[in-house]
């Protein structure tokens, strides 16, 4: 990862360097590690079947094998065994143990089509075994380059199917991030000679500018009320760091100084935000801000890498970053404070498991896996386990991946 593609100084740069290619499917050294709480190995899981519909079959499978919180068994002795009886408009689901016994049914009803009734079926599944929200009905955002000087915002479904471009502006389009109620986006469009922050509706696919000041206008992040945007602007020679109402108001400074700040990311209340800071001594780390009392930033301590950047914030209170470690740049999982100014760090993976070398990434919705952009390809790590999947490659460079909430 390369210093330039993550502060806001170098945004300008990437105007000057163009090559994107379109995505076809398929603190310091020495901080304190803490070992997470994960086992060997995932729970075992049969599915029966037992629908009418082969294809609906198939997909809530596919849905177990993917989402992965199980290591799926084609049949045999399997810690949860789990059938299905009716068709795809009404099916009910049977959760049972090892032994047979049934643990828990529940029913799903006027499902939209086969996709959106696998996933909230193995979603409530991962809801009725591990009181998690699951994973299967969430997208992933992300930028690919459709020519060597373009490149456009697309989507796909948690498994990396259903791929769909949603920009067609012949320019750059990059930084993507979802909004945190699933129905828009807000990427960063960079014109002729200027740069904006445009909003992209999810459902009626119009678009509306944020932003046009004068300058970068980057790096945009809602709050989790929506309510206020988290942005980056240049002003004067200086890139700091500012907030505004959404739907327009007063600018409100938050950094100042000759530092350059990039990447703000709210934390889960919405009282804070986590952004990159080149303060010191030219190096990125990471900082952490209250956007409202007006006080000033604090670096966040106790972060392992000598540069610390790309920072996504959980909804459990764990900041995902990519730290420079030696020459390279690798994930790195630390559990916040309550007040966000010190981590202390998690094993990514059971202990043994191998470094993950990678850029910008982003929690899903379970808390647990993260997308990972690796020489152009997004990976998917699941932080407990150290093991990966490819979600999205192809003969153009992907990246900047950004995971929704659970989508209804």
């Amino acid at each position: 990862m390369k210093k330039t593609l993550i502060l806001l100084s170098a945004a300008v740069a990437l105007l000057l360097v163009a090559v994107f290619p379109v995505c076809a499917q398929n603190a310091a050294p020495g901080g304190i590690v803490v070992t997470a709480n994960a086992k060997n190995d995932n729970p075992t899981l049969v599915f029966t079947g037992g629908l009418s519909d082969q294809a609906l079959s198939a997909k809530i499978l596919s849905d177990f094998q993917y989402c992965g919180w199980f290591n799926v068994l084609k049949s045999g002795s399997a810690a949860y065994q789990v059938s299905a009886k009716g068709a795809l408009q009404d099916f009910t689901v049977t959760i049972s143990n090892s032994a047979g016994v049934a643990m828990n049914s529940f029913r799903i009803t006027d499902s939209k089509d086969v996709d959106a009734a696998a996933h909230t079926a193995v979603d409530t599944v991962l809801n009725k075994i591990f009181g998690i929200q699951g994973i299967c009905r969430s997208k992933v955002v992300f930028s690919a380059y459709t020519t060597d000087k373009n490149r456009e915002i697309f989507v796909c479904d948690f498994d990396g199917k259903n791929i769909k471009q949603l920009t067609k502006h012949n320019t750059l389009c990059v930084e993507p991030v979802w909004a945190p109620d699933g129905k828009s986006i807000v990427f960063s469009f960079y014109g002729p000679s200027y740069t904006n922050l445009v909003q992209y509706n999810m459902e009626t696919g119009l678009s509306r500018r944020l932003t046009q000041y004068g300058g970068i206008n980057a790096g945009g992040s809602l709050s989790p009320d929506g309510k206020t945007l988290a942005m980056i602007l240049s002003r004067g020679n200086k890139v700091d760091l500012f907030t505004r109402p959404t739907e327009g108001g007063s600018l409100k400074q938050l950094s100042s100084g000759k530092a350059v700040e990039a990447s703000p990311r709210w934390s889960p209340d919405g009282k804070k935000l986590c952004f990159v800071s080149d303060a010191r001594n030219g190096r990125p780390v990471l900082c952490v801000v209250d956007p409202f009392s007006g006080g000033g930033a604090t670096e966040i301590s106790g972060l392992v890498g000598s540069e610390r950047v790309a920072p996504s914030w959980s909804s459990d209170n764990r900041i995902a970053y990519c730290a420079k470690i030696n020459r390279n740049y690798e994930l790195r999982v630390a559990k916040l404070s309550a007040d966000g100014k010190s981590g202390s760090m998690e094993e990514v993976g059971v202990p043994g498991s191998n470094a993950f070398p990678g850029e910008d990434p982003s929690w899903a919705p379970d808390n647990r896996h993260v997308t990972l952009t690796v020489n152009g390809e997004i990976h998917v790590v699941d932080t407990r386990l150290g093991k990966t999947r490819k979600l999205v490659s192809g003969n153009r460079k992907v990246g900047q991946a950004n995971w929704s909430p659970l989508l209804k």
